[in-house]
């Protein structure tokens, strides 16, 4: 841990964001924001805003957003980063912040047992010594009804950055600026284009120096497939309850690559994991896996299952997604919409009935609760006979779509009561 203390002493990463109510103005958010992703982070529990958080590994940005964002919010957080610590108490003292406390700490040093209603860590634990050991440790700080949020790395994308990490080792280059500038000469002028570190690298902010440090010359960082996923989660204490967002782990949000050629039935057998290891064993989309964790077996793959849905299900669209084409039910087509955080990306066209269902989804969130299963139904139903279209839905079929729309990272699932 001393070479990555440091280097993030060194190298503070992420860049710091001086002005951070200008930039939650201009639409900055951090997706450990439970306040954003309520029924992602917690499907059992009524909406409250008085959490109780531990942020292992708050880095520069992380703990100053949260703490904005949610004031009512009593936050913790730890870094090894002296200067790291040095920003965020600037910070806090800039905001006048009454909801956050920080200390410069590591992980393994975390006492206390069932205390955090949320404890979040991003990209943090595979740079540990021991990140199963690290995760137990953040397991036993959770309450309970609690919840974790953990970022790790993908190996999927990443493998010719260990590559790379390798190679710079047998040449003793340093984390300097000549360091900085050998890394850049090698991958831009001296690996063949069709190295698969190119790819990343030209994906990745290669214009910030602490970004090249952080990936390139990082003395410490472990990349996990699924098998490596189930192994470092296996034991802790804790379960994976789902992804942070599906989008990139279930094959139906790429079905138009895969040109039909798939019957994707035969993966529902799969577990969330695996689906995921599936998709991107195919894709190589993800260099990250953020996923929620539950000290609850019950919560163990929440919703993966279709037989989950029941009539009291409660359904809401998920954040940042819009609409992006009108539909024509004359012609079969239920329209698109488009996910903002991805760069404008668009889920597959809806059918006439799955934009309808959209619709009726749409329609039934007030004060930023969903309908229940059986509102959806009805309303669909309703929708599809005042368009004079010859169409209905039953149980099964409605079931069928919006657990679709559940694996496009188009809705969330609950199960809490309207009060």
């Amino acid at each position: 841990m001393k070479k990555i203390k440091e280097q993030y002493n060194l190298y503070t990463y992420p860049a710091p964001i001086e002005d951070m109510k200008k930039a939650i103005d201009n639409g900055y958010i951090d997706l450990s924001d439970a306040n954003l992703f309520w029924d992602i982070f917690f499907p059992d529990k009524t909406y409250t805003d008085n959490l109780n958080v531990l942020i292992a590994g708050c880095g520069t940005n992380q703990a100053i957003y949260l703490a904005l964002a949610n004031p009512n919010w009593k936050i913790y957080g730890i870094d090894l980063s002296e200067n790291s610590i040095k920003f965020v108490e600037s910070q806090i003292k800039k905001y006048d912040l009454r909801n956050l406390t920080i200390e410069m700490s590591d992980i393994f040093e975390i006492t206390g047992e069932d205390k955090y209603d949320l404890v979040i860590s991003t990209g943090v634990i595979h740079h540990t010594k021991d990140p199963k050991l690290a995760l137990k440790t953040l397991s036993s700080a959770t309450k309970k009804e609690g919840a974790l949020c953990i970022m790790v790395y993908a190996k999927y994308f990443r493998t010719g950055v260990y590559d790379l990490q390798k190679i710079f080792r047998y040449l003793g280059i340093k984390q300097d600026a000549d360091g900085i500038k050998f890394v850049k000469n090698y991958i831009e002028n001296i690996l063949p284009d069709d190295h698969i570190a190119k790819k990343f690298y030209k994906s990745t902010s290669s214009e910030i120096d602490t970004a090249i440090v952080d990936t390139w010359l990082n003395p410490k960082d472990t990349a996990y497939d699924a098998n490596d996923l189930k192994e470092l989660i296996n034991g802790t204490g804790s379960y994976f309850q789902n992804w942070l967002d599906n989008l990139f782990c279930y094959p139906q949000a790429h079905f138009d690559d895969f040109k039909n050629d798939i019957d994707l039935s035969l993966l529902d057998h799969l577990d969330p994991i695996d689906n995921m290891d599936f998709t991107q064993s195919t894709m190589l989309q993800a260099k990250k896996h953020t996923f929620i964790l539950r000290k609850k077996k019950e919560f163990e793959f929440k919703w993966s299952s279709i037989s989950e849905i029941t009539k009291k299900t409660r359904i809401k669209n998920t954040p940042f997604v819009k609409a992006a084409e009108k539909g024509d039910l004359s012609k079969n087509y239920g329209g698109q919409v488009f996910y903002q955080r991805f760069k404008g990306a668009r889920c597959p066209k809806f059918s006439a009935k799955e934009g309808i269902v959209w619709s009726a989804i749409i329609q039934g969130v007030k004060n930023n609760v969903g309908s229940s299963f059986n509102d959806v139904l009805l309303l669909s139903n309703k929708i599809a006979k005042d368009n004079n279209l010859n169409l209905s839905f039953d149980n099964n079929e409605m079931m069928r779509i919006l657990h679709r729309m559940w694996k496009l990272s188009l809705v969330t699932f609950s199960e809490t009561e309207v009060i």
